[in-house]
């Protein structure tokens, strides 16, 4: 594939991504986040073992690394995608998105306390500024003081998402080292969904299937094509061809595309002191990269 056909792939990745933070609030009009996502990945998984094939041909993994599959896929398909569809359900897709643009943040400080990446002194002042800038985020958040509102408990959420998704590559760190990216999610997902049937079946056989409208049906869809299967397999192909470094800057478009799309749609509107803190954390971001050339105590 050329570079120009490779940037447009992963220009709409990061559009199909930034919009589901509004996309996926239309879910949960009928389900809840637990549902949305067990329904997700049963019709994700297949696709994703249909493309490692078509892409890899081999489907193969040994036996002895099936528990660290299991428990990469427990936190990052069944705990980290249900508390992010809560996020998106109950903090505005603005915070949502910015707060899980801090998970960088929480991968390196989770690295240094795991003892698999050494933190400089730099790196230690770029966490701090960047949790500053997610405190900022959190405080001046549209209605956030709003007593009674759940916008805290969204943003609490959203926290809670950021720091999964920050421990997900931490947890992955060794596997990453004996198999390719994309076998690596489409296993942990396979367990991920077999973690999600056991905790959500309950549920999904007492929902009212006739009282979920059609946009949480669409919604759902889009969960399934464009953002798991399409989005996936055009991310960890990319990476295969170009390297992760250059396609993980394009990470940092995808809150903005989630603000535009959330302004468009749902009229949300973002507090000046909100992208103050956005710059904060991709500030501290860049300070913590920058620092990684740095000897630390580890």
């Amino acid at each position: 594939m050329k570079r120009g056909s490779l940037e447009l792939l992963l220009w709409g990745v990061v559009v199909f991504w930034g919009a589901n933070y509004t996309v996926g609030k239309w879910g949960m009009l009928g389900f809840s986040p637990l549902n949305f996502t067990l329904i997700r990945f049963v019709g994700a998984v297949p696709v994703l073992i249909l493309m490692l094939y078509i892409l890899e041909r081999d489907l193969k993994i040994k036996i002895w690394d099936l528990p660290q599959m299991a428990l990469i896929g427990l936190i990052g398909t069944t705990v980290y995608q249900t508390v992010f569809m809560a996020a998106v359900k109950y903090a505005s897709a603005t915070n949502a998105s910015l707060l899980l643009a801090a998970s960088p943040v929480f991968t390196a400080l989770f690295a240094w306390g795991f003892k698999q990446e050494t933190l400089s002194v730099r790196g230690r002042w770029g966490s701090l500024l960047a949790l500053v800038g997610v405190t900022m985020v959190l405080m001046f958040g549209r209605n956030e003081l709003a007593l009674g509102s759940e916008a805290w408990l969204g943003n609490a959420y959203g926290l809670l998402a950021s720091v999964l998704w920050g421990l997900y590559p931490v947890s992955a760190h060794k596997i990453l080292k004996k198999y390719s990216a994309l076998k690596t999610v489409t296993f942990s997902a396979f367990f991920g969904m077999l973690f999600l049937l056991v905790a959500g079946s309950p549920g999904l056989v007492r929902m009212s299937w006739q009282g979920v409208p059609w946009l949480s049906w669409a919604s759902l869809f889009y969960a399934i094509g464009p953002v798991t299967a399409f989005g996936l397999v055009a991310w960890y192909y990319s990476i295969s061809k170009v390297g992760a470094n250059r396609v993980m800057v394009y990470m940092y478009v995808i809150p903005v595309a989630a603000i535009v799309t959330a302004a468009l749609v749902l009229g949300e509107r973002i507090h000046m002191m909100q992208i103050l803190g956005a710059g904060v954390i991709f500030t501290g971001i860049h300070i913590i990269k920058s620092g990684k050339g740095e000897q630390g105590a580890a």
